[in-house]
């Protein structure tokens, strides 16, 4: 698997190998003049190449690259699941568990910690109707990313004693915010012992909630395993949560936990 650990092994084979080619080669000749006048030159672009793989890869969740995650559930059968982030929302959250509860479909809430405090009740709510809940981390601050790796751990594990100190339970599944991972989040996680969610399948509804619009993209992109990602608090969340839900059913899939899918456990 194509790693950071094994990109930044790499990276600095490269650099000390064009570090001793400029120091042999250009010693003893074996390079022209022009090749050692311009070491410089290949050293920066391999800078600016390790860093922009580097970043560009932490936008890709499943790749796996800065921290192991899960996207998709192993299975031949038509099954997927649903997951909404950056809740509770006080007026979509319950009438999203009411249209679940009338369609007999499981779901699971990635919750921001900070949106918790007054909303303790939806919370317990979709835990009595056999939801589940995860970690969507404290602030899910447009810096989160630029935190230091002790920051972002405070702020896992304070959501954590939320949750649990609400529904009794200390969630092991957790989304990132925004879907991005590097390494300063890699090494907040180490020894929090979370199962990592990533999707296969983004609606996009925060950015254009028309049904229709996302029913041919979660349509084109449905396949066994799908791990589908909504938003409990975009205008119109209810409304397609059913259509969605219709859709998914009329073309054989049966909507299960994510745990069921993914095959992992959603306490500790």
């Amino acid at each position: 698997m194509f790693t950071f650990r094994r990109f930044t092994i790499l990276f600095f084979i490269l650099l000390m190998a064009l570090n001793l080619i400029h120091f042999l080669g250009c010693r003893f000749d074996w390079i022209s003049g022009h090749l050692c006048s311009h070491t410089y030159v290949y050293i920066l672009i391999l800078f600016g190449l390790y860093l922009g793989i580097s970043v560009a890869m932490a936008f890709v969740i499943r790749s796996n690259f800065h921290h192991p995650a899960i996207s998709k559930g192993k299975t031949t059968e038509k099954l997927c699941a649903l997951t909404f982030d950056d809740g509770p929302d006080p007026e979509n959250t319950p009438a999203i568990l009411e249209t679940l509860g009338r369609q007999k479909v499981p779901a699971t809430f990635f919750v921001i910690g900070r949106n918790l405090e007054g909303n303790e009740l939806i919370l317990r709510d979709l835990d009595a109707g056999g939801h589940l809940i995860g970690n969507h981390s404290w602030s899910h601050a447009n810096w989160f990313d630029f935190f230091s790796p002790h920051r972002m751990r405070r702020e896992l594990i304070r959501t954590a004693e939320a949750i649990a100190g609400t529904i009794g339970k200390s969630p092991l599944l957790f989304r990132p915010p925004y879907g991005v991972i590097n390494p300063m989040l890699n090494k907040a996680l180490k020894g929090l012992g979370y199962h990592v969610i990533g999707w296969n399948i983004r609606t996009f509804d925060t950015v254009n909630p028309e049904p229709e619009k996302i029913s041919q993209n979660v349509l084109r992109k449905l396949s066994p395993g799908s791990i589908i990602l909504l938003h409990d608090h975009v205008a119109g969340a209810p409304g397609l949560t059913d259509h969605l839900i219709r859709l998914l059913k009329s073309n054989g899939y049966r909507i299960v936990p994510l745990t069921q899918l993914t095959q992992t456990e959603s306490y500790a």
